[in-house]
């Protein structure tokens, strides 16, 4: 909130002062008063109006436990004594109050006031006005002599009460301002992440201009990953990336984990907050219900529903979340609960503790302790990006298989890299040839599956990665190739 705001003025005469306050007696004493200033004034002046060299660039003084934020202006002209007027208008904040969003104010404020002087020298002219008393004098304020004081306090008041204000001074000015909050950057999204639209997006017409979300916006059903829709809208991954960052900053959409039977889901401490919130549980029960067609049960205007199914009741939601922990596979708590279960669309169900809170993922990690069959597959490099130096015959390998990959997508003739082995039989030599395409594939997958086996990469990021189910590669990582490996949860 704003305490107060003040205008203030090098004076040729008589130095820094403060021309104008709101609240009265907020920065200068008022002596029909026993109000005691927010700060004192003379302390500060230095800093309020500064050397030429530090005019036109924000300010921030904290003193007393407030905060002054200014924008100091200076514009030359020989119209002016000393050639020069400088001037600062100044908002006051508490100093633990958040000063980001009022930045871009007082920075706009402090060009409305110096638009007002170049263009029509209102602020110069109004000093010179009869009957008019400074802040602090006798009789101040002065009602209905000039503009400058009713300015502070309409922009005071408007933005305390309604967080933004429009005032016209005349035809050629008009001041608008608008204290939006400052809004934390999101996180950073990964390829395997599931955007989740959570609220929906404007008509067509109003976005169609962003292209990417255009192409993106009939994928976002939160079910499909990053990777899997940069694949399915065909765009660059990092501009979907970029474009689901922007919905979620502007709080249209969440990231969930990747929903498979493997996962495991554990309650968290605002389980409590759940089981107490009446209004939550009902809409769990609504939410995750669905009919014998295993359509989501709709309601209508009075919450009842319109099929024939029974609804779960909230104890039944509450054991069931409860239930589940770490260690225990969604899979088994499926089959544990099977008959609780039968109406509940175990999506949603795990969906809804996670959008709330009270439910979160725990995440499987593999750890290759080194051997010499983990150093051949790489196993032992920290990660895919950072592995060691690759040696010639590794890199012309990489830059085949590259080649490869690039003619089979689109339709290019690649030259055969060893001469064609002699054909037995036709259907053996296709076999063979199939045989080691497959095999130089699986030893392919292999190296970059190695790469991830250093305790830092999560199972789902690995599963996009090489493009496999998290049970094959469990079974590829416990068959020995890549020697020890300790599977851990967190």
């Amino acid at each position: 909130m704003l305490k107060a705001i003040f205008y203030a003025r090098f004076h040729p005469g008589r130095g820094p002062s403060v021309i104008h306050q709101y609240p009265n007696g907020s920065i200068m004493r008022d002596r029909t008063s026993n109000a005691v200033p927010l700060l004192s004034f003379s302390d500060i002046s230095a800093y309020i109006i500064p050397p030429y060299e530090l005019c036109n660039k924000p300010l921030s003084i904290c003193t007393e436990g407030y905060r002054v934020l200014g924008f100091p202006m200076s514009p030359e002209d020989a119209k002016y004594e000393r050639n020069r007027f400088t001037f600062n208008v100044c908002f006051v904040l508490d100093e633990s109050a958040d000063a980001r969003p009022w930045e871009p104010i007082v920075r706009k404020a402090a060009a409305f006031f110096r638009a007002m002087e170049e263009e029509d020298g209102l602020l110069q002219a109004e000093e010179s006005l009869e009957g008019l008393k400074w802040a602090g004098e006798d009789g101040y304020p002065t009602d209905d002599i000039g503009i400058v004081r009713s300015l502070l306090e309409t922009i005071l008041e408007d933005v305390n009460a309604y967080a933004e204000t429009c005032i016209r001074i005349n035809e050629l000015h008009v001041l608008n301002l608008r204290l939006t909050p400052h809004r934390p950057a999101p996180p950073k999204v990964r390829a395997w992440n599931v955007p989740l639209l959570i609220r929906a997006l404007p008509s067509p017409e109003e976005w169609t201009w962003d292209l990417t979300l255009q192409r993106i916006y009939p994928h976002l059903d939160g079910v499909k990953h990053v990777q899997c829709i940069a694949e399915l809208a065909d765009v660059e991954l990092k501009l979907v990336k970029r474009a689901v960052r922007e919905l979620m900053y502007h709080d249209h959409a969440i990231l969930l984990d990747l929903f498979h039977f493997q996962a495991i889901y554990a309650p968290t401490a605002d389980l409590v907050w759940f089981v107490q919130d009446r209004e939550m549980l009902e809409e769990c029960c609504q939410y995750v219900t669905v009919d014998q067609a295993n359509n989501i049960l709709s309601s209508d205007n009075n919450g009842e529903s319109n099929g024939s199914t029974t609804k779960p009741t909230a104890a039944t939601m509450v054991a069931l979340y409860s239930s589940l922990g770490p260690g225990f596979l969604l899979y088994d708590f499926v089959l544990a609960h099977e008959a609780q279960l039968a109406n509940v669309d175990i999506r949603r169900f795990i969906t809804f503790g996670v959008i709330k809170g009270f439910l979160r993922r725990v995440h499987k990690y593999a750890l290759a302790i080194e051997s010499s069959s983990s150093r051949t597959l790489g196993a032992s490099d920290p990660s895919p990006s950072k592995s060691k130096p690759k040696s010639g015959e590794d890199i012309v390998k990489e830059f085949d298989r590259a080649w490869k990959r690039a003619a089979l997508t689109s339709g290019w003739a690649t030259p055969p890299t060893e001469p064609p082995a002699p054909v037995v039989a036709a259907g053996l030599g296709n076999d063979s040839k199939i045989s080691a395409e497959l095999e130089e594939a699986r030893s392919e997958k292999d190296e970059k599956l190695g790469g991830y086996m250093d305790g830092k990469h999560c199972m789902d990021e690995i599963c996009v990665a090489v493009k496999t189910s998290e049970k094959k590669v469990v079974e590829r990582i416990k068959d020995g190739r890549f020697g020890e490996v300790v599977l851990f949860n967190r």
